[in-house]
């Protein structure tokens, strides 16, 4: 069975103190010619909102993919078991309510009586069971993490059920509500054919705001409003998301009015020549940014353990796998330089897999890498690299000291990112390369087949505030070539170890939890699991056709598209 973590983001109060949000609203003025694009998807659609979506969807099933693409499709049709509050990130009832056990073992839930899929069916408890069931099946799904505490699913009537831990998972709601629902009825029970089912890539009900008419690979997906949503008939009667890889294509787009809405960072946002048609807000982006070296020999990627949790022997990078090197390239890069790419108040550094906005876990105690050229060229000549024959490059038995940085342009801060990472390494001695690749091939190869030397990239969680969300990294056990999670092949036993310590702490107190992940982020730091980067601010920006938008927090990315039911059009 295989796990996965990435991330959907989300933002917390007290990380706005730290940079901020912002508001902003275009100044009066003349309608631009290329607003004639609003008319046309006003009238001619009968009012439709036309959102950018930053690549090609890979599956409607919540269970088989997490790419970013697939669960801005899908969000809009199956609902999730626990709501997230859009301003603190906490947990909060939606599609049902529940209670939990004095010794936090057993958590009662009760959904809602109105609560049906669009064909008429209830969503029942029924539905919650499989869904589960599926989950911890031989199935390889990318949320198992999500409920690997659950002992039970005990259905006590159609619409109330009790979950039973075997452990105390502090971390618990939050991960529920990482998993989506889909309509048990429409797969078979022995789930046969859950990974293989037509519904899959072409869904007929929904459990969301809106039911999808139909989807083109590489083009679009179009829905109309579902008027048996449990969570408020849609406002607006049609939704596109309209698939614009290329964001500066996307840019264009939105000001000539043929978007609607887009998320973006701040070096994007800078290149908006014209906000007349537009408003926006800003929030710092609920992730955790790096720069993965890997510790693995790229070519035979392995899990850290065999069926039976048996460690595996993975064959050791020929350069990552020195920690000196891992220092080398840590102090030889200038983060700073990246936030400040990515405009004013750009982002905020990062020094560990805690988002700055689990404040009480964050362990403000760590220092950032320095930026030292010096120091790195000491530690490389330390580890035995060395530039023999005055090319510029450092060498060591004769191997160059050369690797490939692997980025996908899904944001344009990656390759960003890539390009500032080449240059300063490469004054120190490396030889480094950059790669791009298009996001399905990224997803694949890169990010889930861990055939990298380096790779930039974000994780991002909805439960951000919740500190166990971005544990996936650097759990050994989540190291599984083909499902994500530790991409790095990090293992540390004490680290495993104080993950799990973390996550049940019985009574789950914060102050009780918080030591713990700030040792984790300690010797996590200390042993460049991974080279931390920063927390960047998101934008969101939509046409002010479009009214009843309120961004909050956790719109970062999806979280806005559990509120597109509140949305509305001027005139319709």
């Amino acid at each position: 069975m295989r796990h996965l973590r990435i991330f959907v983001l989300l933002a917390l109060v007290g990380m706005l103190s730290l940079v901020g949000c912002s508001t902003g609203v275009a100044p009066s003025g003349p309608e631009p010619a290329a607003s004639t694009g609003d008319t046309a998807q006003s009238e001619g659609a009968g009012g439709t909102i036309v959102i950018r979506n930053m690549g090609n969807l890979t599956s409607f099933n919540p269970t088989l993919t997490n790419d970013g693409a697939s669960i801005q499709a899908r969000r809009l049709l199956w609902p999730a078991l626990i709501g997230t509050d859009e301003t603190t990130g906490e947990p909060i009832p939606g599609l049902q309510t529940w209670e939990v056990s004095d010794d936090s073992l057993t958590y009662t839930f009760h959904i809602r009586d109105d609560a049906f899929w669009s064909d008429g069916t209830p969503i029942t408890s029924a539905d919650v069971k499989f869904m589960i069931d599926a989950i911890q099946s031989d199935i390889e799904t990318v949320v198992e993490s999500e409920v690997e505490q659950i002992e039970a699913v005990n259905i006590i009537d159609d619409k109330t059920y009790e979950i039973v831990l075997s452990e105390v998972n502090c971390a618990f709601l939050s991960s529920l509500g990482n998993i989506r629902l889909l309509p048990s009825h429409k797969y078979a029970a022995d789930f046969s054919d859950f990974e293989s089912s037509d519904f899959n890539l072409h869904p007929d009900i929904s459990g969301g705001p809106y039911i999808l008419d139909e989807w083109a690979p590489t083009e679009f997906e179009a829905y109309h409003e579902n008027p048996d949503y449990w969570g408020g008939e849609a406002g607006i009667p049609n939704l596109v998301n309209q698939v614009i890889e290329d964001s500066t294509i996307g840019i264009q787009a939105l000001q000539a009015g043929e978007v609607d809405y887009m998320t973006m960072q701040g070096d994007l946002f800078q290149q908006i020549a014209n906000k007349d048609h537009l408003k926006w807000s800003s929030f710092p982006q609920t992730s955790v940014g790096f720069l993965a070296l890997n510790w693995a020999d790229p070519n035979d990627p392995q899990p850290a353990y065999d069926e039976d949790g048996n460690p595996v022997e993975q064959t050791p990078h020929p350069l990552f796998s020195d920690v000196r090197v891992r220092q080398a390239v840590a102090m030889g890069i200038n983060v700073q330089d990246m936030i400040d790419a990515m405009g004013p108040d750009g982002g905020t550094p990062l020094v560990g897999a805690v988002s700055p906005i689990a404040s009480w876990a964050y362990n403000n105690d760590i220092s950032p890498y320095p930026y030292d050229p010096e120091g790195a060229m000491a530690l490389l000549e330390e580890a035995g690299w060395v530039d023999s024959d005055g090319d510029g490059i450092r060498d060591k038995d004769g191997v160059p000291l050369a690797f490939t940085i692997a980025y996908s342009s899904i944001l344009q801060m990656f390759e960003t990112e890539a390009l500032i990472i080449q240059d300063q390494l490469n004054q120190i001695g490396f030889d480094v390369s950059v790669e791009h690749y298009e996001w399905a091939n990224y997803l694949q190869d890169i990010y889930l087949g861990q055939k990298f030397d380096a790779t930039v990239m974000t994780n991002s969680d909805s439960a951000a505030a919740e500190p166990n969300s971005f544990m996936g990294l650097l759990l050994s056990r989540r190291d599984t070539p083909g499902s994500g999670g530790n991409i790095t092949s990090y293992v540390n036993p004490e680290v495993d170890a104080l993950i799990d310590q973390a996550r049940s702490v019985p009574g789950c107190a914060t102050e009780d939890r918080a030591d713990l992940y700030r040792q984790i982020q300690q010797i996590s730091h200390d042993d460049l699991a991974y080279v931390w980067l920063f927390v960047p601010n998101m934008f969101h920006v939509w046409n002010d056709r479009v009214e009843g938008l309120q961004p909050g927090a956790t719109w970062v990315y999806y979280g806005y598209l559990d509120h597109a039911n509140d949305w509305s059009l001027s005139g319709q």
